[in-house]
């Protein structure tokens, strides 16, 4: 047995709570390193090919091209009794022929500038806008109200 005189002491005991303490930050330590792995690690890159296939969005073309007939009815009405220009008349007719093709063949013809639809493939649409341009912004009014709806009365009833 060790005595104080030899200059030696018997062991330390640390008290548990140390122990715990320890065990405590280590576990601590693991748990910061794994949510930093699972946070910083590469999410899988979704690509086109991971899209489900979604149903056919059917459509009533005819009850399409009705509404739209009707708007252009409307508008030459509205010219003919002098309510708007022919200005006006031309940006509705461009406008509603715009709409007829975004919402039967669901192509964003409302949004696009002429340049961004001659580069599409809806070749009869891009002429017509175009014909409608000098119309749209001419300050003297020269441009056919008549000629320009039945033109685009026209394009509509040639849908499929």
């Amino acid at each position: 047995m060790l005595d104080e005189s030899s200059g030696m002491y018997g062991p330390f005991y640390y008290n548990l709570i140390w122990l715990i303490i320890g065990l405590a930050f280590l576990l601590m330590a693991i748990a910061i390193i794994f949510v930093i792995i699972f946070i910083t690690r590469r999410k899988p890159i979704k690509t086109i090919a991971d899209l489900k296939p979604q149903a056919p969005k059917i459509i009533d073309i005819e009850a399409i091209k009705a509404k739209y007939l009707a708007m252009i009815d409307e508008v030459e009405k509205q010219f003919k009794a002098r309510k708007n220009k022919a200005s006006v008349a031309h940006q509705q007719l461009s406008l509603i022929v715009r709409l007829f093709y975004y919402e039967a063949l669901g192509f964003h013809a409302d949004v696009l500038t002429l340049s961004d639809l001659k580069k599409s493939r809806h070749e009869h649409l891009t002429k017509l806008i175009e014909e409608y341009y000098p119309d749209e912004f001419d300050a003297l009014q020269r441009g056919s109200v008549s000629g320009s709806a039945e033109k685009a009365r026209q394009l509509i009833k040639e849908q499929q």
